[in-house]
Formats: C-alpha cells, sequence, structure tokens
C-alpha cells in the first residue's frame, strides 16, 4: 500500500539527531554520546513498530448470523502519531465504527488497523479518510465512522494550551446519511474517555 513503508534506517536517524544536538549546541555528555540511539530506537518504537502488526492482505472477517440484533459496533482506540508539517509528536483518541452488513470485524483489528494509518508522520484529515477507506475496503458495512481528536505538541509548545487541540469526524454509508444513527454514534463516543471523546 502506496505511503505505509515500514523499513527504518536507524543507522540515518542516529545521524539526524546527532546533527540536530549539534544545531542546538548541546554539550551534555550523556545526551551526547548516547540519546542518538535512543532517539533511533524511540522512533521506530512509536512510528513503525504499531504498524507492522496491521497486514491489509490479512483482515479475518465473521459471518452475521441471520437473526442478529447488532447495529452499530464502536471501539476507543489511542495511537502516537507526529505531524508531517513540523515533526512534532502528537496523541490521537478515536472512536471508531460501524454499522455492519455481511460481516464483523475483530476489535483488535481495528485497533491495528487505526494505528497503521495513524503512527506515522501525517495529518489527522489523511488519518481519517485513509483509515475509512481502508475499513469500508475490507469490511463492506451498512455505513462506518470516526471521531478523531488529537493532541498536538507542535501547538502546545508554542504557546497553544492543552485544551487547543482539533477534533474532527468522518463517516460513509448510513452513518453519514442517517442523522440518527449518526447521533447514536456521537452518543457512543461521548461515553467512557474521562475527558470526553
Amino acid at each position: 500500500m502506496e505511503g505505509h513503508n515500514t523499513k527504518i534506517d536507524l543507522e540515518k536517524l542516529e545521524k539526524a539527531q546527532r546533527m540536530i544536538a549539534e544545531a542546538m549546541g548541546e554539550d551534555c555528555e550523556e545526551a551526547l554520546s548516547h540519546s542518538a540511539d535512543r532517539f533511533a530506537r524511540w522512533q521506530k518504537a512509536a512510528l513503525v513498530d504499531p504498524r507492522t502488526l496491521y497486514d491489509p492482505d490479512n483482515v479475518k472477517l465473521y459471518p452475521v448470523p441471520e437473526k442478529s440484533c447488532v447495529d452499530l459496533v464502536t471501539i476507543k482506540a489511542t495511537a502516537f502519531s507526529a505531524c508531517e508539517h513540523h515533526y512534532a509528536p502528537a496523541w490521537l483518541k478515536a472512536t471508531i465504527g460501524y454499522i455492519p452488513d455481511q460481516h464483523y470485524v475483530g476489535y483488535s483489528k481495528l485497533v491495528k488497523m487505526f494505528k497503521y494509518f495513524a503512527c506515522k508522520y501525517t495529518m489527522d484529515e489523511r488519518i481519517c479518510n485513509d483509515f475509512l477507506a481502508e475499513l469500508v475496503e475490507k469490511v463492506k458495512p451498512k455505513g462506518a465512522g470516526i471521531i478523531l481528536r488529537g493532541k498536538h505538541f507542535c501547538v502546545i509548545s508554542r504557546g497553544g494550551t492543552e485544551t487547543d487541540f482539533p477534533m474532527m469526524n468522518a463517516f460513509w454509508g448510513d452513518l453519514k446519511t442517517d442523522s440518527e444513527r449518526r447521533r447514536e454514534f456521537y452518543q457512543h463516543a461521548l461515553t467512557s474517555w474521562n475527558d470526553g471523546i
């Protein structure tokens, strides 16, 4: 899938960190001696490893029983991301869900699918669009949606407060066209998180 390479050059990341330290005039011996390796391993753990857990070619589905009454499936997910504009960290919270048609998909698969698109240098808008397209393609639900909220440190570190973070949504199918179903989705989204969505 385009834009989802999970190969990483740790040596280049280490070199990049050393260049940053030099540019910033770093003079702490501990940082100069060990930070490059730590930085490279952190980048890999945060922005590469989570994406290797989702295989777009192996999404197991479960048949919906004939007399199923399940109308809306939602799950909360979190992910560490990074802003492609400033290369600054972002912490994302999402409510994702779908209206089943012929198949269910596992909860953990939904979370892994979300992290596949979130754990990289990207934009919240792209995450919503790409994740939703993948969910629709793989599961073929009657409707699907995502509500995403992110703490972007490029905003907070430049004087913004922790309340200055965006929230957006993307919907498809019945969740886009049926206002009652969409309202129910929002009700699911507004529960469980300690501070809102």
